[in-house]
């Protein structure tokens, strides 16, 4: 236990030190859940997520080209509780290869955002759970349509408030018998197929949607967030799921309240429980 405090600590410092150094999404949670075991617990949550339209900021190690742009940069997503709460770390580093049309705009050659943007993210990194009981190594490949351009007139409103993607991940499920994971229940337990000091073969679907603002009041402004994420494991021939919902309470810049419903802790658990609650986010 005393080393999982101290690996929670260490990524909270790593993580505030890279965002203190540069102009980066961290995003900080704090709230309180009921548990699949129905259990009130405390519920944490780290994520250090680099948009795509960052990549035109130069804030990475980037790499521009004629039509194109290879961005590298770390990634955290960290969730972790008190009791039976669903637990994961998933932490690694990626390179996304944007492609894109050009129009020449009084003789200067520039991306033309009217049109769709590609989005190639290559990921190496690994995925564990609060008490280490195994490590996966994750190699990932994906694609992500970048339509969320604000002068992208074709694309809908409503549509740019959507993210989707498709992904296929490989690796190795690692054991290294800190703890005795069979006897845990409830959130907190391991329910995946996947076999330690096996390989891991999956394909992932991905959907977001984030309204921001959809009611903006003088003093209330109230949004909707929502993920959707679904794994087909090819060795084990199963399915995962995790669905997450979000009422949101918006109370400064980049703070907020959010009441929350998750089904399924996706990777690496694959935890088939729910919780739900009340969390503070901070975003710096």
């Amino acid at each position: 236990m005393r080393i999982n405090k101290l690996y929670a600590v260490f990524i909270l410092c790593i993580t505030v030190s890279i965002a203190s150094a540069q102009d980066k999404p961290l995003t900080i949670t704090l709230g309180n859940i009921k548990t699949e075991l129905k259990n009130s617990a405390l519920n944490l949550g780290i994520q250090y997520l680099v948009s795509l339209d960052s990549a035109f900021k130069e804030q990475d190690l980037l790499f521009p080209g004629k039509k194109s742009l290879f961005q590298i940069s770390p990634e955290f997503n960290i969730q972790t509780g008190t009791s039976d709460a669903f637990s994961a770390i998933d932490v690694k580093i990626t390179g996304v290869a944007l492609l894109f049309q050009t129009v020449k705009i009084d003789g200067v050659i520039t991306p033309d955002t009217k049109k769709l943007f590609h989005a190639f993210p290559l990921s190496a990194g690994i995925e564990t759970n609060n008490n280490f009981d195994y490590v996966n190594a994750i190699f990932e490949a994906g694609y992500v349509p970048w339509y969320q351009a604000v002068f992208m007139s074709k694309v809908p409103a409503w549509l740019k408030k959507t993210k989707i993607g498709i992904f296929l991940q490989g690796g190795y499920k690692f054991n290294l018998n800190i703890t005795d994971s069979v006897n845990k229940s409830g959130g907190d337990a391991d329910q995946s197929k996947e076999n330690t000091d096996k390989g891991i073969l999956r394909t992932k679907g991905s959907f977001g949607i984030n309204t921001q603002e959809l009611i903006n009041l003088r003093f209330l402004k109230i949004g909707l967030a929502g993920d959707a994420n679904g794994w087909y494991d090819i060795l084990n021939k199963t399915t995962y799921f995790n669905l997450e919902g979000k009422l949101r309470f918006f109370v400064g810049k980049n703070r907020y309240f959010d009441f929350v419903y998750q089904k399924g802790s996706g990777a690496p658990n694959f935890n088939k429980g729910d919780q739900y609650g009340i969390n503070l986010t901070v975003g710096f």
